[in-house]
């Protein structure tokens, strides 16, 4: 799909992309190829090559810190299914709501690894970067709102300048409404047994139990809650992607 926005073109937001692509230039090598594209004048189509086959290059070297700065992060969702293996799904256990807050609990899960990191046992800027060593791209649940600026706040060494594949705000998109554990429910997406009734509030509390008393059934209990927002973000950002994908493609094909 990222292939089929021209979003990066000065001037072009999604009324002239939709333009583009009826008047039959539907992907980058298109518009590369063709001697005229609609109504554009020569020397913004002149422009928009150079635009255009840098996008392309970026994207065939999987740089995707650069790529991202040229596409709008309104389109970085397309570029989902072609890093989809080299993505880091991402979700954050904190001890309040505000970007100061201390980070309890962080979960990365990637292709081949899932790292879960807790605060005064293994979670540290060192620890956090090798988690996230070579992401080409980053999934959450409102992470570019909270997860993120917590994280940047408390890890300021630790690089998160990846494109962001934000699932709030796309399962929006799509149709879906509330938080993650509706969404989940609305896709079957069912949780074990003893976290079932979980949410934030009492992750909060479950770290204070541990945090004070030194309670390892409470930190287990939450780490095992943070573990589930992460791994069941994967299911959730294929589905999201396709219904995204689906809604465009009647303008594409």
């Amino acid at each position: 799909m990222i292939e089929h926005t021209f979003q990066m073109l000065p001037s072009v937001g999604k009324k002239k992309e939709l333009a583009i692509w009826e008047s039959g230039i539907r992907t980058w090598d298109d518009f590369l190829s063709a001697d005229t594209v609609g109504s554009m004048k020569p020397a913004l189509k002149e422009s928009g090559d150079s635009l255009i086959a840098q996008a392309s290059e970026l994207l065939d070297q999987g740089d995707t810190y650069t790529l991202s700065d040229i596409v709008p992060k309104s389109e970085h969702w397309r570029m989902y299914r072609h890093f989809r293996n080299d993505s880091a799904y991402l979700d954050i256990e904190t001890d309040g709501l505000s970007r100061d807050s201390l980070v309890t609990v962080v979960t990365v899960h990637r292709k081949d690894a899932t790292y879960t990191l807790t605060h005064g046992i293994d979670l540290t800027p060192e620890s956090l970067s090798e988690a996230l060593e070579g992401v080409k791209m980053l999934v959450t649940f409102n992470g570019s709102c909270f997860d993120v600026p917590v994280l940047r706040n408390s890890f300021p060494t630790v690089d998160f300048d990846m494109p962001q594949f934000d699932l709030r705000f796309a399962s929006r998109k799509v149709g879906y409404r509330g938080g993650l554990k509706p969404l989940e429910i609305s896709m079957g997406i069912v949780r074990d047994e003893e976290i079932e009734g979980v949410d934030g509030a009492e992750a909060v509390a479950l770290w204070k139990q541990w945090e004070r008393n030194g309670d390892r059934d409470s930190l287990d209990i939450l780490v095992e809650y943070n573990r589930a927002d992460t791994m069941n973000l994967v299911p959730i950002a294929d589905r999201i992607f396709d219904r995204m994908v689906t809604e465009h493609a009647h303008y594409v094909w």
